[in-house]
């Protein structure tokens, strides 16, 4: 049997997706839900996550997504809000100096470790994974980062870290650099397919694991259209969101998992 991570990275971005993380991870059709510190719903929305651990037990994992560039969050530590005028950063800005070793490591770093703390402190407990937003973790000079800032922050239990495995070779060394410090490495494989149709993500679903490693992580949106999706994103986006909800939400999709002999861990 096969061992497949399937999980949201996105948690506290709208109500509307909070709540389908929510409802799928007590369905036990999720397995992971990373959740988004810097956005201004966590302060709110945390609780309700925070109600359900005890009920998932060891079913499902909660972590967290660093944001350090893209929209709908904003940085948290002061030297963050002061570096690009109190918003983010693009991916581009962010990949381009980590490329040439010439990131603001001591800047990166403080904000990284407020939004772990901003997690724990929320939910009362370390985050089980850490994913970093729009796949920034591929970058090794990046990951030294994060460490740093696990370290700073004080974390007792060693995170696992979730890393793009698009070239074996890169891939095979950022898991010895991590292991070397202690830390385990979750391959991030392909995306749940986006698509708006719900008969066509099904059958593209029962072919979507084939070839993948163990405990390989496969990320999805799945979500409630709320008016914050609405305002926020384009509508092939929301159709997506829901083509997912359903999919994802229903018996037919664990029967596939089941038939593929796939156990969401």
């Amino acid at each position: 049997m096969k061992r497949i991570v399937l999980g949201s990275l996105d948690y506290g971005l709208s109500f509307g997706v909070d709540r389908a993380v929510r409802q799928l991870l007590e369905m036990g059709h999720l397995s992971a839900a990373g959740c988004l510190v810097a956005t201004d719903l966590w302060s709110r929305d945390y609780k309700p996550l925070k109600d359900l651990t005890p009920v998932l037990g060891n079913r499902a994992m909660i972590g967290l997504t660093i944001a350090l560039s893209g929209d709908r969050v904003l940085p948290m530590s002061q030297r963050m809000q002061g570096l690009r005028g109190g918003v983010m950063p693009s991916r581009g800005w962010i990949a381009r100096r980590a490329f040439v070793r010439m990131l603001p490591d001591e800047i990166l770093i403080e904000e990284m470790r407020v939004q772990i703390l901003a997690f724990v402190s929320r939910m009362d407990v370390e985050p089980e994974f850490i994913a970093l937003r729009e796949g920034l973790m591929e970058y090794r000079e990046i990951v030294r980062l994060a460490l740093a800032a696990v370290d700073a922050a004080g974390l007792v239990t060693r995170p696992l870290l979730i890393a793009a495995d698009h070239d074996s070779h890169r891939f095979r060394r950022l898991k010895k650099d991590v292991a070397l410090k202690g830390y385990g490495l979750l391959p991030r494989g392909p995306a749940l397919p986006e698509v708006a149709d719900t008969e066509e993500l099904h059958r593209l679903v029962r072919g979507h694991f084939d070839g993948l490693a163990d405990m390989t992580f496969i990320p999805c949106i799945p979500g409630e259209v709320d008016d914050r999706l609405r305002r926020d994103e384009p509508k092939p986006k929301l159709a997506v969101r829901e083509c997912q909800r359903l999919v994802l939400s229903s018996r037919r999709f664990f029967q596939t998992l089941d038939q593929k002999d796939v156990f969401l861990n």
